[in-house]
């Protein structure tokens, strides 16, 4: 076991197992890194590989920017799929970019760099085809993460059609969630999200966003989240229009924004109902929700171990410093 105290004072901790390593901040899990050839332990990490593939569309030498580093597991399976690729990840925490450079440095194409994410984005010259924010502190998502001056300045990075992935978390009622989208939408054409029926319905846990001015490839990004999580749904379009009416809430600016609360371990709760919103098909009539058509019905089950950070495969919440990342 290798340990580092933080500059919040969190203790981050790599424990190494038979398929790889963990990275735990504070003690939740932040980070496993693997086998590159195979899929990342973590959801929100398969979730956000599956948006990433299906948006660089296959082309070779594409650049992406990340912001949040945690162990880099996310940069590492992109590299590992196309080694031409040319990736910064920017990762505000010292002790943390010496212990990943320490346990396992990054593949060839890949720069960590210590800086703040924010300031890293905006000073940005040259437009990249992907960009990444996947940015915790001790469990909270740091407001100025979630805004949009942020998006704007995401956006203003890109290439004209590139793709912006946010790693989020959130539970019922799902409020600030919706208030990302919201703000993303008052920035981008485009707008989708990964999740479970369960984290809308239930319990707290990662939420993947995904933005672009192009059309996203929703059917295919469906169907790879699908194959390493069946209850998962890539949801888009009328949906995510709906599902964000439900409250209407305002974007988010610079002047508004407020972290969102760290979350709670997850425990077992009453099954609840999904929103109509996300269970109507897009023409409005009746439907049952298929995992094709939105996020599956949730059945009781106790969730011990399976909340942010557990081994189960589920997606964990991050809990580093502001900068760090939860991939």
């Amino acid at each position: 076991m290798t340990r580092r105290t933080l500059s919040s004072g969190r203790d981050a901790v790599v424990e190494r197992d038979a398929a790889g390593w963990t990275l735990r901040v504070g003690g939740f899990v932040q980070s496993h890194v693997g086998d590159p050839a195979q899929p990342p332990r973590l959801a929100s990490v398969r979730w956000m590989l599956a948006a990433a593939i299906e948006a660089l569309g296959g082309r070779a030498g594409a650049t992406a920017l990340h912001l949040g580093a945690g162990a880099a597991t996310l940069p590492r399976a992109l590299q590992h799929r196309d080694p031409t690729m040319r990736q910064r990840v920017v990762e505000v925490e010292p002790a943390l970019v010496e212990l990943v450079a320490e346990v396992d440095p990054l593949p060839h194409g890949v720069r960590l760099e210590l800086g703040d994410g924010r300031a890293a984005l905006e000073a940005t010259a040259e437009p990249v085809s992907l960009i990444v924010i996947d940015v915790f502190d001790g469990g909270r998502v740091p407001a100025a993460f979630t805004t949009v001056e942020c998006f704007h300045a995401a956006r203003e990075a890109l290439e004209p059609g590139g793709t912006l992935i946010v790693n989020s978390v959130d539970g019922p009622p799902a409020h600030f969630v919706r208030a990302q989208l919201a703000t993303l939408r008052a920035v981008f054409a485009h707008v989708a999200m990964v999740t479970r029926g369960s984290t809308i319905a239930v319990r707290e846990s990662n939420i993947v966003l995904i933005a672009s001015d192009a059309p996203l490839a929703l059917d295919a990004i469906r169907a790879r989240v699908q194959r390493d999580s069946p209850a998962a749904a890539a949801i888009g379009g009328a949906r995510i229009e709906r599902f964000i009416a439900d409250t209407a809430p305002a974007p988010v600016t610079d002047a508004t924004a407020v972290d969102r609360a760290e979350p709670v371990l997850a425990r077992y709760s009453a099954p609840g109902a999904l929103p109509a919103s996300l269970t109507a098909p897009p023409d409005g009539s009746r439907a049952t929700g298929s995992a094709a058509s939105g996020p599956p019905s949730v059945t009781p089950a106790r969730a011990a171990g399976a909340g942010p950070g557990a081994p189960s495969g589920d997606a964990s919440a991050g809990s580093s410093p502001s900068g760090t990342a939860a991939s």
